[in-house]
């Protein structure tokens, strides 16, 4: 007979004070901002895992500390909870174009970061807080979050990747976040946004050439986001599934 499986404890609830009417992510209202973060750190796996009032109230307390001007503990917050996440993620595929990471943001809107896996995500967390917008500043300020809610691996239209986004150029970098780090490239091609399909549909795609030679593409559908993101963003912020 075999030895019954150890019962995992999950953490008590987080003590938090009223929220704050402050807002630490540009152009999100105090509780949407809470809510943003919580998606980004809590994809469905992990809420389902920790409880979705569980993990709301963690976030809720993350900006609380943030705001009361605690940085140390913020961190502290965070990376105590690393393990048991990491934890729950390992019988998971590792991240790839064919399993991309449920969320991402991106500071420099080049490089994306990754909660939970990419190092140091604490000290990026903050800089985010700390700004509430990306550094650079070409497209002016913007909320450069995404969010990849459906597709894999992008190689044709029929799995072409579902980016949502705050705005247009946070949901057209973070292509650009999710190839460079998923696909082996050795020189970029074209991009191009597609004209509506027979269905109505519309993708962006994006050539490349991969270390072999092979030109390929990658698609993302952008049927219910170009020129839409930021009602798109809140329809996602603000559905309960």
């Amino acid at each position: 007979m075999s030895a019954p499986r150890p019962v995992e404890v999950l953490p008590q609830r987080p003590e938090f004070e009223e929220p704050t009417p402050h807002s630490v992510l540009y152009g999100l209202n105090a509780e949407d901002s809470v809510i943003a973060v919580w998606k980004l750190l809590f994809d469905p796996l992990l809420r389902n895992h920790f409880g979705s009032e569980w993990s709301l109230q963690w976030s809720r307390k993350l900006i609380e500390t943030y705001i009361r001007g605690n940085q140390a503990e913020v961190s502290a917050q965070y990376n105590s909870l690393v393990p048991k996440v990491q934890q729950c993620q390992s019988g998971q595929p590792i991240f790839s174009m064919e399993h991309p990471p449920p969320a991402m943001f991106s500071l420099d809107m080049r490089i994306g970061v990754i909660p939970w896996v990419s190092p140091g995500f604490d000290r990026w967390l903050l800089l985010l807080f700390s700004t509430g917008t990306a550094i650079e500043k070409h497209f002016g300020d913007i909320l450069p979050l995404a969010f990849v809610l459906s597709g894999g691996p992008g190689d044709s239209e029929n799995n072409a990747f579902r980016i949502c986004a705050p705005n247009g150029p946070a949901r057209a970098s973070a292509e650009y976040w999710l190839t460079r780090a998923y696909l082996r490239k050795r020189e970029d091609g074209i991009h191009a946004t597609l004209a509506p399909d027979v269905a109505g549909r519309t993708f962006s795609m994006h050539e490349y050439t991969d270390m072999s030679g092979i030109k390929k593409r990658v698609f993302f559908d952008t049927t219910h986001s170009l020129g839409r993101e930021g009602d798109d963003f809140l329809e996602f912020l603000h559905d309960t599934q």
